[in-house]
């Protein structure tokens, strides 16, 4: 005697589940590949943050130095290393900020050698007027000596 669903396999009533643990396993990698790009741009960022402390502290130190030793020769500067010290300013700004200080004083520095090599030009052409000036009386005199 045949019982009814006799011939039916009851395997085959059995859940898959495959298909939600292979979703699971594609999103978990793609949350850890998304965690390891953002540690990734973390540490770059704070190299980056680093590096822009070290100019910060490069610049102010300079800055001190010449506001210490020739404080004429480039007003204002204590002003500008006061706000390149600010806490409250960014990091970008006071960034900037040394990099302006930076470049003012690589522009004031090339400006004093400018002005020493103007220096040593206007001596060379003095000295030069006033050898052939001298040659020029020396030459005038012996002439006059050679006649008599």
């Amino acid at each position: 005697m045949a019982l009814l669903g006799a011939s039916i396999d009851p395997s085959l009533f059995r859940q898959d589940y495959s298909g939600f643990v292979n979703a699971a396993n594609t999103n978990a990698n793609a949350m850890a590949g998304l965690g390891q790009n953002l540690a990734e741009m973390y540490k770059n960022k704070k190299k980056e943050n680093k590096a822009m402390e070290g100019e910060i502290k490069a610049a102010d130190t300079i800055a001190g130095i010449l506001e210490s030793k020739m404080p004429d020769a480039f007003p204002g500067i204590s002003d500008l290393r006061m706000q390149m010290n600010d806490g409250n300013m960014s990091l970008v700004d006071r960034y900037n900020l040394a990099n302006s200080i930076k470049s003012a004083l690589s522009t004031g520095v090339q400006v004093q050698q400018l002005g020493l090599q103007q220096q040593k030009f206007n001596m060379a052409q003095s000295q030069a007027a006033q050898s052939a000036s001298s040659a020029g009386a020396g030459a005038g005199a012996g002439e006059d000596v050679g006649d008599y």
